[in-house]
């Protein structure tokens, strides 16, 4: 009878031990990178009303005006998160274009990167380099999506940075919405000569 306890014992033991490493595998991967935006083209600027990902977290964007016209794109605003998360799967945004007097709305699925940034993670290591999820929104209605890895430690040597493209052009969905809250911003556009007045 002891024998036959010790063995049930034994087998509950490694069973228990086979659930906790399939628990920990199963775990996704957390990351950490710098969420930043970019916007326009030049003549093109566009608010921001809304950035998640995943439907669940969000990020401050607001008001972009240039680098969606470069490849890879350019942006001076970043939002850094306060602790590593999972690659998303999905990119929420409805933004305004101050030329257009239009407003956009997508809900952008992206392809599984997991591969991918382990990948990029093994290649440019943190804390030599700054990893970067970088969304872009044009005031023609198009979005994108890259990836970036700066070097830290190259001064200003940008020839060691990486850019991938994970969504490289997304049309997104006119919306309903109400210009007239964005219209002083917009005559300052127009006064200041960056876009051509839209009424």
């Amino acid at each position: 009878m002891p024998r036959l306890w010790t063995t049930r014992l034994r087998h509950g033991l490694l069973l228990a031990l086979l659930l906790l490493t399939s628990a920990c595998e199963a775990e996704p991967r957390r990351y950490d990178f710098t969420v930043q935006p970019f916007g326009g083209p030049r003549g093109w600027p566009v608010w921001v009303e809304e950035l998640t990902f995943d439907d669940t977290w969000r990020s401050p964007a607001g008001n972009l005006s240039v680098g969606f016209e470069y490849s890879p794109p350019r942006s001076g605003s970043y939002i850094h998160l306060a602790h590593p998360v999972t690659a998303p799967s999905s990119v929420q945004a409805r933004w305004f274009s101050y030329r257009t007097q239009t407003f956009y709305e997508i809900d952008l699925a992206l392809p599984d990167t997991n591969a991918l940034l382990q990948q990029w993670y093994r290649d440019y290591p943190l804390p030599d380099y700054l990893h970067y999820l970088m969304v872009g929104f044009s005031g023609r209605g198009e979005a994108k999506v890259w990836w970036r890895a700066r070097c830290r430690a190259c001064g200003g040597d940008r020839s060691r940075d990486f850019h991938a493209p994970i969504v490289e052009s997304a049309w997104a969905e006119e919306a309903e919405g109400d210009p007239g809250r964005y219209r002083n911003r917009t005559q300052e556009y127009v006064n200041e000569s960056v876009i051509p007045s839209p009424w």
